[in-house]
């Protein structure tokens, strides 16, 4: 593992105190309730925890794996969903940074940084269970774009992102079938529906 910076341990120190103080005194009355954790998911924003992996050359803190990791278990220490809103998140910004293109790291990962712009990622299909090899999702490319027909379940913040890491198939002939499998990215535009909350 490697060691922290001062920046870093002071972070991790930062966030385990907001848990102590704010997130552990109000974690049930929120889960009981199913209420959406609006007010702490500001203060996350505030305290730049949606940028920590994000590079500082896109306005994140650039901070290493290993406090992400000791970021994470702070928060989930606290509230397990909450760290949730993040996760994937952070994910997906993960995603974008080693694998998008500059056009796309420079479109959404400033705003991702800042958590104005929040992700996640649409796995799991309806009997799909965890072969993700038998998703059904289909994107079908059309001019510049595609055209995406199928349904996703259990997508945590589905309700409260707005840009998607959607895994689907772009070539259902594929033998293997991995190999005709892609993640696109997918912002709320007409026919993106989230069609219901699940507790």
């Amino acid at each position: 593992m490697e060691k922290l910076s001062e920046d870093e341990a002071a972070f991790v120190t930062r966030v385990a105190r907001f848990v102590d103080d704010t997130v552990t005194p109000v974690a049930r009355e929120l889960e009981h309730e199913n209420r959406y954790p609006g007010e702490l998911i500001e203060e996350m924003r505030a305290m730049g925890i949606f940028g920590l992996i994000i590079p500082k050359a896109y306005g994140g803190l650039g901070f290493q794996m290993t406090t992400f990791a000791m970021v994470t278990e702070e928060i989930s220490r606290g509230w397990m969903s909450l760290a949730g809103a993040f996760g994937g998140h952070s994910v997906v910004a993960r995603l974008l940074t080693e694998f998008g293109t500059e056009e796309q790291r420079a479109r959404f990962l400033p705003l991702m940084a800042t958590g104005e712009l929040r992700a996640t990622m649409a796995l799991t299909e309806p009997g799909g269970g965890s072969d993700l090899q038998a998703l059904t999702t289909i994107a079908d490319h059309q001019g510049e774009g595609y055209c995406i027909n199928g349904a996703k379940l259990w997508i945590g913040n589905a309700r409260h992102s707005d840009l998607t890491a959607l895994l689907c198939k772009t070539d259902p002939e594929s033998d293997p079938p991995y190999r005709g499998i892609s993640i696109l990215l997918v912002e709320k535009v007409p026919g993106f529906d989230v069609v219901r909350d699940l507790p």
